[in-house]
C-alpha cells in the first residue's frame, strides 16, 4: 500500500500485543504483492520466543527498502527479491546493506523466482548473505525454520558487537577519569562516564564520602543529571526511599548493589591513606540496567576503584610536597605553584610580600626547635589576622620566612606599619618581643622570571640590604636588574674561573732610595666577552658569596707563577707579591698546593710575597697564625696590607708573623695636607723600626707624596704616580727605562 506522496507504508498489526515484549523486526523487499502478503501472513504465525515478538515491516522497491533501513537500523532479518525493478535490484540493495551502511549484523536471505537468473554457487560466493532460496521451495515449516536459525544467530551477533562496544565505553570511560588528578573533577567524570555507559537520558547521580567523619551526615560532593544543584547538601532527604535503603545496605555491607534502575557503587581507600575514606556513588538510571550493563558496571568500577587509589595517593604526595609538615602549613612549594599558574595579567596585578624574622637562629640557638615552632605558627596566625581582609595567600617559604601573595589593588600600608612596630608573642608564659623585616615585590618587576627565581630574588633582596637593618624594603626594577646582573656575573665567573681566562696585571713598587723597580703587585683582572672589565672588589665578593675565592685564588696564583717565569726570560729578577684570603690561609692543604706549584714552576720561594689584610689576620689569628709562620720558613716574605685601617694594629703588631707592613692608601692621600696622616706614617714607621719591618707604602699620587715619605725612611711605595697595574706586553715596555737585567 502506497500514501498520496508515493512512499510507501507499514502495515498495522490487527492483534494487539504486550508492549514489554522486545520486538525482532523483520523486513520484506518484494514487488510482487501478491507473493508479499502471503510472505507475511505465514509471518505473522510463527511464535518468537518468550519475552519477544515479531515487528513486520514491508518495502515495495529498492527506494522503498532504504527508506525502512534508515528508519529502522535495528532489522535483525531481511527477505530481498533478486528481481524487483531491474533485474539486479536486490543484489545492489544486499551490496548496499554490507558494504555502504556497513551493517554486517543484519541477516539476509535472498528470495528468487528465476533459479537461472542469478544460480546460488554463483551468489554465494560473489555477495555476503546468509540464504539464497526459490520462492517455490518456501513452505510454511521452511519458513520457521529460517527464521528461528537466523534470529539466533542475529541474537549472538548482536551480543557480542554490544559487549564489543559496551567493553570499548568503558575503556573510553576509564581513560577519560583517569586522566583526572584530583578529587573534585574526577567525580565528576565517573558520574558523567556511568550515566553514558547505561545511555541515561533522565536520571543521573551523586557522589560522596561515607564516613569521614563519624556520626556526621554524608554529604553530596558532587552531582550529575537530575540531580544537580544539590551538592554540599546531605545524602539522605535527596535519595528516593528504595536508593536510600540500598545506599545504606551499601555502606554497612562495604559493597555495590545493583537494583532496576539504579546502581550503588562502595569504594573504600582507607589502606592508602591510613584513615577510613570511602566514597558512595549512587546512579539512577530512566533505562533498566539489565545483566550485561551491570557487568559493564562492574568492569568499569574496577578501573573506578584503582581512579580513587591513584587520587588517594597523589593527594598524599600532593599534601608532603605543597605542605611543611612540622607547622602543617603550606610551603615554598605550594607558593611556587600558585605564581606558575597565574596569567600574565594576574602577575601584573600580585606583589609578594616576605616576612623574615629577625635574629631568628640566635632564637633557635637560645630556645630550641620547639619555641620555634610554636613562634612561626603565632607570627603566621598574626599575618593571616592583619591581612585577612586582603585575601592573603600565604606559605612558609623558610625556616624563618613567610611569603604571601597579595593584589596590588588593595592599599596593605596599615597592615605593613603594624609589622615594622616589634612584635610580642607570649610563648610557654614568656612575653617574647619578635622584630620582622618586610619586603615588598610587584611580580610585574620580575614578569621575566620564572616563579623560583621570583622568590629566590625577594630573598636576595632582602638579604642584599640586611646591613642596614632597614625593617621595610621596597623591591625595585632597577633592584632586579641590579641583582639579575649580579647572577648573571656569578655564571660567568664560574665559567672564566673553570676556562682560566681570567688574567693578572702587575703593579711596580719602587725604592724610593733609587727609584728603580723593587718588585711588583700582582692584581687579579677580569675581562668579559664584550671587553669590559669587572671591578676586582666586584669579582672578588662575588667569588666569596659563590664559594669559588679558593678556585678563583689558585687560577691567579698559576697565573703570577707563568709571569714570573716570562719576566725571568726578558732579564728580570724582581719578587712579587700576591694575596692570599683568609678562606686560603684556613684551609689546612693550601700551604701545601702553593709549595707543589712553586716546585713545579721551579721557582724560588724569595721570588714570591703573600700579601694578607690586617683585618684578616687579626680576626682569624689562630687559625692563619700557623700558616703564615710556615711560608716564612719556606723563605717566603709575608707582608701585613692595609696596616693600620683595621683594629687592635698595636696591640697585634708584634704577634702577626709577617716580615713587613703595608701602608694602607687611606694615610697617604692628602697627604701635603694632613697633618694628623703625616703623623699616622711616622708613628707607624717608628714601630715597623722598632719590629724590624720593612715598610711599603701604597697610593702615591704625586711627587711630594713620594719625596716626603723618602724624607722619613721608608723604603718603598707604589701608587699611580710610578706606574699603574700593567699587563705583561705593558710591563716589559715599562721596564725598558730603567734596564733592568738580570743581575739587579
Amino acid at each position: 500500500m502506497q500514501d498520496k506522496e508515493g512512499l510507501f507504508v507499514f502495515a498495522a498489526e490487527e492483534v494487539q500485543v504486550d508492549t514489554d515484549l522486545k520486538a525482532w523486526k523483520i523486513l520484506t523487499v518484494e514487488d510482487d504483492l501478491d507473493y508479499q502478503n502471503a510472505l507475511v501472513n505465514s509471518l505473522k504465525e510463527l511464535k518468537a520466543k518468550d519475552g519477544y515478538k515479531y515487528e513486520l515491516l514491508k518495502a515495495n522497491s529498492v527506494p522503498e527498502a532504504a527508506l525502512a533501513l534508515s528508519m529502522h537500523p535495528d532489522i535483525a532479518l531481511i527477505f530481498i527479491d533478486v528481481v524487483m525493478e531491474e533485474d539486479d535490484s536486490g543484489l545492489r540493495l544486499v551490496n548496499t546493506i554490507r558494504e555502504v551502511i556497513g551493517n554486517a549484523e543484519m541477516r539476509i536471505v535472498l528470495l528468487t523466482g528465476q533459479p537461472g537468473f542469478a544460480p546460488e554457487s554463483d551468489i554465494m560466493k560473489v555477495l555476503d548473505i546468509d540464504e539464497y532460496w526459490n520462492k517455490s521451495d518456501i513452505s510454511a515449516e521452511k519458513l520457521q525454520s529460517i527464521v528461528n536459525s537466523n534470529m539466533r544467530t542475529w541474537e549472538y551477533i548482536s551480543q557480542i558487537k554490544s559487549a564489543k562496544q559496551g567493553l570499548q565505553l568503558v575503556l573510553d570511560a576509564s581513560r577519560s577519569i583517569n586522566g583526572k588528578h584530583d578529587m573534585a573533577s574526577f567525580s565528576y567524570a565517573v558520574l558523567k562516564e556511568i550515566s553514558n555507559i547505561l545511555k541515561i537520558t533522565e536520571g543521573g547521580g551523586i557522589f560522596c564520602s561515607s564516613n569521614v567523619n563519624p556520626g556526621s551526615e554524608s554529604l553530596i560532593l558532587s552531582t550529575h543529571g537530575c540531580f544537580s544543584g544539590t551538592k554540599g547538601q546531605p545524602v539522605e532527604p535527596n535519595l528516593p526511599a528504595e536508593m536510600l535503603q540500598d545506599f545504606k545496605q551499601a555502606t554497612r555491607e562495604r559493597r555495590h548493589i545493583f537494583s532496576k534502575n539504579h546502581s550503588v557503587f562502595f569504594f573504600e581507600t582507607h589502606t592508602l591513606q591510613g584513615q577510613d575514606t570511602d566514597y558512595i556513588t549512587i546512579v539512577k538510571s530512566d533505562n533498566p540496567i539489565n545483566e550485561q550493563n551491570e557487568y559493564l558496571l562492574k568492569v568499569f568500577s574496577e578501573n573506578v576503584s584503582t581512579g580513587f587509589a591513584n587520587i588517594s595517593l597523589l593527594n598524599r604526595l600532593t599534601e608532603l610536597a605543597y605542605t611543611d609538615v612540622s607547622l602543617n602549613l603550606q610551603n615554598r612549594n605550594w607558593l611556587t605553584r600558585e605564581i606558575k599558574n597565574m596569567n600574565a595579567h594576574e602577575r601584573l596585578k600580585t606583589r609578594l610580600v616576605i616576612f623574615d624574622i629577625y635574629q631568628f637562629d640566635e632564637k633557635a640557638f637560645t630556645f630550641g626547635n620547639d619555641f620555634c615552632n610554636k613562634l612561626m605558627k603565632l607570627v603566621h596566625q598574626s599575618i593571616v589576622d592583619s591581612f585577612a581582609k586582603y585575601e592573603p595567600r600565604i606559605a612558609l617559604i623558610s625556616n624563618k620566612t613567610f611569603g604571601m601573595l597579595v593584589s596590588v589593588d588593595f592599599d596593605i600600608s596599615d597592615a605593613i606599619s603594624y609589622f615594622q612596630n616589634k612584635q610580642k608573642f607570649e610563648i610557654e608564659q614568656v612575653k617574647q618581643y619578635i622584630d620582622v623585616r618586610i619586603l615588598e615585590l610587584k611580580l610585574s618587576a620580575a614578569l621575566n622570571l620564572t616563579p623560583e627565581k621570583v622568590i629566590s630574588l625577594a630573598e636576595s633582596s632582602l638579604n642584599y640590604t640586611v646591613a642596614n637593618q632597614a625593617k621595610y624594603i621596597q623591591h625595585t626594577e632597577e633592584k632586579t636588574d641590579q641583582i639579575t646582573r649580579r647572577y648573571e656575573l656569578m655564571a660567568e665567573l664560574r665559567t672564566a674561573i673553570g676556562n682560566k681566562s681570567l688574567e693578572v696585571a702587575l703593579q711596580p713598587k719602587i725604592s724610593l732610595s733609587t727609584l728603580k723597580p723593587a718588585g711588583f703587585e700582582a692584581l687579579a683582572r677580569w675581562q668579559r666577552a664584550d671587553g669590559s672589565f669587572v671591578p676586582p672588589d666586584e669579582f672578588i665578593e662575588l667569588a666569596e658569596t659563590a664559594g669559588l675565592i679558593n678556585e678563583l685564588d689558585h687560577v691567579i696564583f698559576e697565573k703570577i707563577l707563568e709571569t714570573i717565569n716570562q719576566l725571568k726570560e726578558q732579564g728580570c729578577n724582581l719578587p712579587v707579591a700576591f694575596n692570599a684570603s683568609s678562606y686560603d690561609l684556613v684551609e689546612p692543604s693550601y700551604f701545601e698546593q702553593i709549595k707543589t706549584k712553586i716546585e713545579e714552576y721551579s721557582i724560588l720561594p724569595s721570588m714570591l710575597e703573600l700579601e694578607v689584610t690586617e683585618t684578616q689576620a687579626i680576626s682569624n689569628y689562630s687559625l692563619i697564625k700557623e700558616a703564615l709562620e710556615r711560608f716564612i720558613a719556606l723563605g717566603m716574605k709575608v707582608s701585613i696590607d692595609d696596616f693600620g685601617t683595621g683594629y687592635s694594629s698595636l696591640a697585634h703588631i708584634n704577634e702577626i708573623p709577617s716580615t713587613s707592613i703595608k701602608i694602607d692608601r687611606y694615610f697617604v692621600s692628602d697627604l701635603e695636607f694632613n697633618d694628623n696622616n703625616q703623623y699616622m706614617i711616622k708613628m707607624i714607621l717608628s714601630l715597623a723600626k722598632q719590629f724590624d719591618f720593612s715598610v711599603i707604602a701604597e697610593g702615591v699620587e704625586n711627587e711630594f707624596e713620594a719625596q716626603w715619605l723618602q724624607q722619613q725612611g721608608c723604603e718603598t711605595a707604589q701608587g699611580y704616580y710610578f706606574a699603574k697595574p700593567l699587563f705583561f706586553k705593558d710591563l716589559i715596555v715599562w721596564l725598558k727605562q730603567f734596564e733592568v737585567s738580570a743581575n739587579e
